[in-house]
């Protein structure tokens, strides 16, 4: 509205200002033709010539109101590199398992069949028998998303995110205990036997969650993040690809003791029992 009431009066003193012209016009052209009978018409004709050209030139030096600035419209064009930019800052995408896992472990162990394994297991053996907890946190890092991973077109976008990989493994010290621990006469408690019997479940339970689909959980876990993440920016056709790692290659270790910390502190559910046993 405030834009049109500046065009009609920017259109009304262009019409004055004609009109003057128009005006000056008839009279230096009135007084053209009584320059031999100057008389009273002519001096006021003459009068007006002149008011007339002052009124032109004042109108002239004159600048018209300038209309409000126009709001500048920016636009953020949806490229590979703004999607790349949004998605590496989610930084990582984790989906978690917690079990359980029995380990057995001996140490001087005689062979099955030999006649003196009741009395060397009696003299120098040693049995431990520990329930261990261990969480396996696998997701994806969102960091090794490249350009070229990224598909615009129009208003859809496709994406293929980074493998998914296993980034932790630890022991949960709540969940572990001591079962049995079972020494020989001569023999005193071996403490590596416990770190073995550690390493021994934290192994068995990955094999056990890949064996579980826990890679292809956490890949829908990230592609789910990932779409809302694009649909954020404006596109209306998003489709994301998790991806499995290599065979072999599933494990990534973590390298940010920030994110390592907040991934540790976040609950997770305690899933069923994994009783598996394993032997030094």
């Amino acid at each position: 509205m405030r834009r049109w009431i500046d065009q009609a009066r920017s259109a009304l003193r262009g019409a004055g200002l004609y009109a003057l012209l128009i005006i000056a016009a008839v009279a230096l052209f009135y007084l053209a033709t009584s320059v031999v009978n100057v008389g009273v018409l002519a001096l006021v004709a003459a009068g007006i010539a002149f008011a007339s050209l002052v009124g032109l030139f004042i109108a002239a030096q004159s600048r018209p109101h300038p209309l409000p600035p126009q709001p500048r419209v920016t636009t953020t064009l949806l490229t590979p590199s703004v999607v790349v930019s949004e998605v590496r800052a989610a930084a990582l995408v984790t989906y978690s398992q917690i079990g359980t896992v029995t380990v057995k472990k001996e140490r001087d162990r005689s062979s099955p069949d030999s006649f003196i394994k009741p009395l060397r297991d009696k003299l120098l053996g040693e049995e431990l028998v520990m329930d261990v907890g261990v969480r396996v946190v696998a997701g994806v890092n969102l960091k090794h998303l490249r350009e070229e991973d990224v598909r615009v077109s129009g208003s859809a976008v496709e994406i293929t995110l980074p493998p998914t990989k296993v980034l932790m493994v630890y022991v949960d010290e709540s969940l572990t205990r001591v079962v049995s621990h079972k020494t020989g006469w001569f023999t005193g408690r071996d403490i590596t036997l416990m770190d073995a019997a550690r390493r021994d479940a934290m192994e068995a339970l990955v094999n056990a969650a890949i064996e579980k689909d826990l890679l292809e959980k956490a890949g829908a876990q990230a592609a789910t993040v990932v779409a809302a993440l694009a649909r954020g920016l404006g596109f209306e056709q998003v489709t994301v690809h998790p991806t499995l790692p290599p065979l072999g290659a599933h494990f990534e270790e973590l390298q940010d003791p920030a994110m390592i910390a907040r991934i540790k502190a976040e609950p997770m559910p305690l899933l069923p029992r994994e009783d598996q046993a394993g032997d030094a």
